[in-house]
């Protein structure tokens, strides 16, 4: 039995890039660009650092292009804070980050549990 176009990009070997839509990209400090990018925001370092490690942080434009949602990648502890209306996030143990170019970023942990940030600012998590 043929699989659906879904099916098939899910169950394509592991690798940059799956799809042009969907990729999956490794949580590493060369990374940070391309997701920020994926949602349409500007990379940068945090205020604060970790000794020996990168702290990247980014606004995510609402409605109005008003920050909507804040965004802070710890690559070196595999965790990404989110904050952003009324709601704050800390994700750990983070194993995959997977893109929809245009549209959203999510971040998988080790049991398989996820955090969306779209574009926009909505957040949604899974566990």
């Amino acid at each position: 039995m043929a699989k659906s176009g879904f099916e098939a990009r899910m169950s394509a070997p592991t690798g940059y890039e799956r799809s042009p839509r969907l990729r999956s990209v490794p949580f590493r400090d060369d990374m940070v660009a391309t997701i920020a990018e994926t949602i349409g925001a500007e990379p940068g370092l945090a205020p604060f650092q970790l000794p020996g490690a990168k702290v990247h942080q980014f606004l995510v434009s609402g409605s109005d292009e008003r920050p909507s949602a804040m965004i802070t990648l710890w690559p070196s502890l595999r965790r990404v804070d989110v904050i952003g209306n009324g709601t704050a996030v800390v994700f750990t143990r983070i194993v995959s980050v997977q893109l929809v170019d245009g549209a959203e970023i999510l971040f998988r942990r080790e049991g398989g549990e996820f955090l969306v940030v779209a574009k926009g600012g909505r957040i949604v998590v899974r566990s």
